[in-house]
């Protein structure tokens, strides 16, 4: 258990304590003893550990009316926690891990989509692992960060200590490592590729595990940041997982999305015995939350229940004695909707030590803007410095007082530039202004009676969608007023060089264009994906990174077609590399799988587009092969 003290102004208090038991007539071995044992644990700050899964919604889980899937230990976990009822993030998944990390309105913190270039996160953010470890803390994050491939948006240039992640916002998707399935995979361990046996929930389990026990021998709180792929698609588990549901009469996605939550589930009590082995559990707060609506009821017109024929809704109930109505917790559409379904998130806080009092419901209007200063007021820093959009949410954790009256907006960008065209929803209260198609016209919902979000009643409260009207104008305003610029990659750096960048990143036209999922492995989420790009490269236009050169000097580049690994020969007979509307060309040599460029670039902003074809000019820009990879190089000095 930590025995530090927090900064000088806790330090000056005991003083001032001591001072006063010593007035009294307590001797100085009374005074120690005194400190130790009531006034070190006042002022002692906690760890934190922070999960959360991906593309899990709040229907979901066990406790939230769903019959069929297994979660007990994280049902547990909730009747142990404070509950926010009334959570929201943003719709997709990059969004809202900016928010978490900013503390700010997504759209305001400069990210937007999850591809594109605009899922990067500023580097002029102060970020909530960077102000805990300048307060002391030792930091972590396991799993999944999109937000950023490349320096300096990665998780160690943020504020993390040791970093263990996949690439890109799912195992085997572009940045990640060539061919990885979720399965016996390579991930990077400090930015260093390392081979990891096993399932990829596991691994990040079992190496969350190994920093608490190897923490709990220091002085120093921690701070621990296990942010999971599952169930995010390709949906697989151990087979283990998944033949129970397919026993039940579950078709394979449906039962392989249900597996991978119930191995986080195991996984979940794996960590906590953890915790308790290693004596950290008692001042340890532990967050469990997702990142937006289930991607299950958003590849199911909204209910997953639809995906069962009647039989087996039949067999079910009469095993479970548990009527079926719905799979989604009776809300409206999933994963990148402004819909509830899409945004309304579980939120579970436990702090064993009792600091928090009794487990409760907390129904308020509450978001991941607030999780920054929640946690920074939590452990007794000091907030008034930093630029957040949330609130701190103490005072209603520890029944102080009710949360203030408040209205939140979501918005669902997934474009090149931002829109105020685009879905968002505003929420205030139980009131719940929708524009929930970009086609469609905007609706107002009162949740209270209408939770499913079915019946429009904007014509008879005009009033009411008239001043949620506006407040969203207002709120556009605050969030874009400063303008939404490109964020840029930098090269030449010290602290990332050479830099790998694939076509994850290209600032495409639209989101089509983006070549986020190879289609590694034997199943459906392989090559005969819809959205898999192996052996279908040529549908791709070639679209520019955008990028900065730190330093002025003479670089390589390299062009690959796929990725080092893959060694895939190159067919074509020309290379181009196109730098700020300036083209090179290089003949490609015969069976080769790269094409390198000697080039000298100045410092300041660089548009780079890259592909191959039988042309001897960049007359084929428009038709050729875009080059998916590209690493580029300073020369050393």
């Amino acid at each position: 258990m930590n025995k530090k003290l927090t900064k000088v102004s806790e330090k000056a208090h005991l003083a001032v304590i001591l001072s006063f038991l010593g007035m009294i007539g307590c001797s100085p071995a009374k005074q120690e003893s005194v400190v130790e044992q009531d006034v070190i644990q006042e002022f002692q700050r906690p760890n934190i550990i922070l999960v959360m899964t991906d593309d899990q919604g709040y229907g979901d889980f066990s406790m939230h009316d769903n019959p069929i899937i297994q979660t007990p230990n994280i049902e547990k976990l909730a009747s142990e926690s404070h509950r926010l009822t009334n959570f929201h993030v943003d719709p997709t998944c990059s969004p809202t891990r900016a928010a978490l990390m900013s503390g700010q309105y997504s759209l305001r913190a400069g990210v937007w989509h999850t591809v594109m270039g605009r899922h990067m996160l500023s580097d002029q953010h102060n970020t909530l692992p960077e102000i805990l470890k300048e307060n002391g803390y030792r930091t972590a994050m396991f799993g999944k960060w999109h937000l950023g491939e490349n320096y300096p948006y990665r998780p160690q240039d943020q504020g993390f200590d040791h970093v263990l992640i996949h690439g890109g916002g799912g195992v085997g998707q572009a940045p990640d490592y060539w061919g990885n399935t979720q399965f016996d995979d390579t991930y990077y361990l400090n930015g260093e590729e390392k081979s990891y046996p096993g399932f990829s929930t596991d691994v990040w389990f079992d190496e969350a595990i190994r920093f608490v026990e190897k923490e709990a021998t220091t002085d120093a709180p921690f701070f621990l940041y296990l942010s999971l792929n599952a169930p995010h698609v390709p949906w697989r588990a151990p087979e283990q997982y998944i033949a129970p549901y397919k026993a039940m009469g579950l078709g394979d996605d449906l039962a392989n999305f249900y597996g991978m939550i119930t191995n986080i589930d195991d996984n979940i009590a794996r960590l906590r015995q953890a915790m308790q082995k290693s004596n950290v559990d008692e001042n340890t707060i532990f967050i469990f939350m997702t990142d937006n609506g289930s991607s299950m009821a958003a590849k199911s017109q909204g209910e997953p229940l639809t995906r069962l024929d009647q039989a087996t809704i039949a067999a079910i109930e009469a095993k479970t004695g548990h009527k079926l109505t719905s799979l989604n917790s009776h809300m409206r559409q999933g994963k990148g909707s402004t819909y509830e379904g899409g945004h309304r998130v579980p939120f579970f806080i436990h702090w064993p030590q009792g600091r928090l009092g009794q487990a409760k419901d907390i129904n308020d209007l509450t978001a991941h803007i607030d999780v920054l200063p929640t946690l920074l007021d939590l452990a007794n820093i000091d907030v008034s410095g930093v630029d957040t959009d949330g609130i701190s949410l103490v005072p209603a954790l520890r029944n102080e007082q009710t949360l203030p009256d408040r209205t939140l907006v979501v918005t669902n960008q997934r474009i090149l530039h931002p829109s105020r065209q685009r879905p968002f929803a505003v929420m205030q209260g139980n009131w719940r202004y929708v524009h929930g198609d970009e086609k469609g016209g905007v609706e107002l919902f009162d949740v209270s009676n209408d939770p499913g979000q079915q019946h429009d009643i904007s014509a008879q409260h005009p009033e009411k969608a008239a001043e949620l009207a506006a407040v969203y104008e207002q709120w556009w305003q605050h969030a874009t007023g400063k303008g939404t610029p490109t964020t840029r990659i930098i090269i030449g750096s010290k602290h990332e060089n050479p830099s790998r960048l694939t076509g994850m990143d290209w600032l495409s036209p639209n989101t089509e264009q983006v070549p986020w999922w190879p289609g590694f492995g034997d199943d459906k989420w392989g090559k005969t994906s819809n959205v898999a790009w192996l052996d279908k490269e040529e549908n791709f236009i070639v679209s520019p990174w955008a990028l900065k050169v730190e330093a002025a000097g003479s670089y390589t580049m390299t062009l690959y077609l796929h990725d080092i690994p893959a060694q895939k020969v190159i067919d074509n007979t020309y290379a181009h590399l196109q730098l700020n509307g300036e083209t090179h060309t290089l003949p490609v040599a015969e069976g080769t799988t790269s094409v390198t460029f000697n080039v000298d670039l100045a410092q300041g902003e660089l548009d780079v587009r890259a592909w191959f074809d039988d042309l001897t000019d960049d007359s084929g820009l428009d038709s050729g092969l875009a080059a998916f990879y590209l690493y580029a190089e300073k020369a050393r000095e």
